[in-house]
């Protein structure tokens, strides 16, 4: 659920924001680990989405339900908005009237309701970066500094355009993952509803037929058998436990323990983890030689960049490096102590740094993965498709074998 806060922080300046959390306990205790004393905080109301007095808890939920969905949404059209805003700009069009003209073309009125929200801030006198801060549910970090350097700079125009020109990488990688993700996911779906379908309309009914025959049957036909009996009649235990499962094991998961553990996970598990580590890497050059490159300060951008990467392990380890830099270290000597990334980047990194290039080396890094991430993404989808294929074909025909058993013994007790 989004809310809507307004806090303090460290040094007392009041600061006002939206937060996606599950309640206003976590949304409270998430601003608190960031520094920030709350306020006030309450569920975020968006233009024409509130319900009507009197209206039903149901028609509250269904508002509330389709606020989140297009907010999700709406981190997709950040992109959109960027591109639109650097053509303007680079038009000679000044920033306020460019914000005008595209908010008359935004559908989404979640992410309208913000832009509008933006637009009059900058009319009392806001500089744009301080605008976004506000809507840090939508805009990152990266996005905000970024911002906030191309106007110190002079150059909002050529900031944009990197940013659109990184959301639209963002959106395309999200969806080839998405898509060498969802496949197998839909594949094995669809077995185990199959499977489920034969346990427990044809196995039951076959269990008759052998039933009535009065014959001993194999091991593997009364097991089927007993399992099938038990989906037919006691279907809704299975299910509750895999619902109760499913919750609790989301609830850990969000935890500190739970959150190091699935990282921990996604660093081993066989097959996924070459792929998550190229994404890790790809993720943490490409954006760093960004910030660098727009003049973000070498200790904000890892910071930044932390947050980018969406690995608390890695986080540590950025964490290590930040730290030994601001001890007087090089770059390229804190990441190789650090350990996360491979020794032919780090080789890249140091050369980048000792030609005074760190920042175009680390997006040329970044450029290599992302060409590599296409391949492996590729590969593996090849491979794991046929590999889920045979396993359900042999469960499946395992089943169908121990169906099989009794009446090929019954033709040779005939013969």
């Amino acid at each position: 659920m989004i809310y809507e806060y307004q806090a303090l922080d460290r040094k007392g300046t009041a600061v006002s924001d939206l937060i996606d959390a599950t309640s206003d306990v976590a949304a409270r205790q998430r601003l608190r680990a960031q520094g920030l004393y709350v306020t006030s905080i309450k569920p975020h109301a968006v233009m024409g989405t509130g319900p009507s007095e009197g209206g039903s808890a149901l028609r509250a939920y269904y508002d509330r339900l389709s606020h989140y969905v297009s907010l999700r949404m709406s981190v997709k059209e950040v992109g959109i908005f960027s591109r639109q805003l650097a053509t303007l700009l680079n038009a000679g069009m000044p920033l306020l009237v460019a914000i005008t003209d595209i908010i008359d073309q935004i559908d989404n009125q979640v992410f309208k309701s913000i832009i509008v929200d933006i637009k009059g801030k900058l009319e009392e006198g806001s500089s744009f970066s301080n605008c976004l801060e506000r809507h840090k549910v939508l805009f990152s970090d990266m996005f905000i500094s970024m911002v906030r350097v191309g106007e110190s700079l002079g150059s909002l125009d050529q900031v944009m355009e990197r940013l659109a020109d990184l959301e639209e990488k963002r959106t395309v990688l999200k969806s080839k993952i998405n898509a060498a993700l969802w496949y197998p996911a839909f594949l094995v779906i669809v077995s185990f509803v199959v499977i489920f379908l034969i346990m427990i309309y044809v196995i039951p009914s076959l269990s008759r037929l052998f039933l009535d025959l009065g014959k001993s049957l194999p091991l593997p036909t009364r097991i089927v058998m007993a399992v099938s009996d038990f989906l037919a009649n006691y279907w809704f235990i299975p299910l509750t436990l895999l619902i109760t499962g499913g919750y609790f094991f989301n609830q850990y998961r969000k935890t500190p323990e739970g959150r190091r553990k699935m990282d921990e996970l996604k660093l081993t598990l066989p097959l996924v983890s070459q792929l998550y580590k190229k994404l890790l890497v790809l993720r943490f050059t490409q954006n760093l030689g960004i910030l660098l490159n727009n003049r973000v300060d070498i200790l904000k951008s890892f910071e930044i960049v932390k947050k980018i990467v969406v690995n608390s392990v890695v986080e540590e380890r950025i964490d290590e490096a930040a730290k030994k830099i601001r001890e007087g270290a090089t770059v390229s000597t804190a990441l190789a102590k650090s350990g996360f990334l491979p020794r032919l980047v780090m080789g890249m990194i140091a050369a980048g740094e000792a030609s005074d290039t760190l920042d175009t080396m680390l997006v040329k890094i970044g450029n290599v993965y992302e060409t590599e991430l296409d391949l492996t993404i590729s590969s593996l989808t090849r491979l794991i498709e046929p590999i889920i294929i045979v396993v359900m074909g042999l469960f499946i025909g395992l089943l169908v074998v121990s169906v099989l058993l009794p009446i090929f013994e019954m033709n040779l007790i005939l013969q």
